[in-house]
């Protein structure tokens, strides 16, 4: 299904989860590894360059920088919860208690409309999931492992750019990337911890140019760059 429109202040919750039906059961998920690493032996930008090694989310200039790696929704976790934000009750289950009231996205299933799969089958999720608690003062997080992150952030710059009901958060961002997972916050607050923790978000705005001192590298989307600058929502 077309993801809805962004609703909610960034101060309540990064806006715009992308979602399926509550109805809809959520392929289900092993969770049982435990984290591997916080960063991949490589991480290579759209232009196809290896990336330079990074702990932090901020720099100066552009080029690729190794951002944390995570292989599964335990690992995400582990990370989440290293940056210092609670990321207790993971589940993979859409309609659990504390997940966001319209869910989130899962791969496609059976029980899907054909013009659903179609729309849920352009993120190339693998697995989903959520820790936290949306009606907490710290918010929580919408997980997701693309098993195709190039058709990921290509299928989100779409909507960005197209989509009116998303283009006002066009010059904020919405995603934040790591190396092989995107994680969806529900606080601004919590938005800035984990771009410090190195994840960066994808901007699709032609118009952007982040200021001196912030991290700016490709996109694997045409057009969008990744970044660790976060407008302030007052500010805009």
């Amino acid at each position: 299904m077309t993801p809805p429109a962004p609703t909610s202040s960034p101060e309540a919750r990064t806006p715009m989860a992308l979602h399926k039906s509550l109805t809809t059961a959520v392929a289900a998920v092993a969770l049982l590894t435990t984290l591997s690493a916080c960063g991949s032996d490589s991480d290579t930008d759209a232009g196809g360059s290896s990336a330079a090694a990074s702990s932090s989310g901020s720099g100066s200039g552009s080029g690729s920088a190794k951002r944390p790696s995570a292989k599964t929704l335990r690992d995400v976790q582990k990370f989440i919860s290293g940056a210092g934000l609670p990321c207790d009750n993971l589940t993979d289950d859409e309609s659990a208690q504390g997940t966001p009231a319209e869910g989130f996205l899962g791969p496609a299933d059976e029980n899907d409309y054909d013009s659903e799969k179609a729309e849920i089958d352009a993120w190339k999720i693998r697995v989903s999931g959520f820790c936290g608690e949306t009606r907490s003062d710290l918010g929580g997080w919408i997980i997701y492992l693309p098993s195709d992150m190039k058709a990921f952030q290509e299928n989100y710059r779409k909507h960005a750019t197209q989509d009116e009901g998303w283009k006002r958060y066009l010059a904020r961002g919405e995603f934040m990337f790591g190396a092989d997972f995107v994680v969806d916050p529900t606080n601004y607050q919590a938005s800035k911890t984990l771009l410090e923790a190195g994840l960066l978000l994808e901007n699709c705005d032609p118009a952007f140019k982040a200021p001196d001192g912030y991290r700016v590298q490709d996109a694997q989307a045409d057009g969008c760059v990744l970044t660790n600058y976060l407008p302030d929502p007052l500010d805009q």
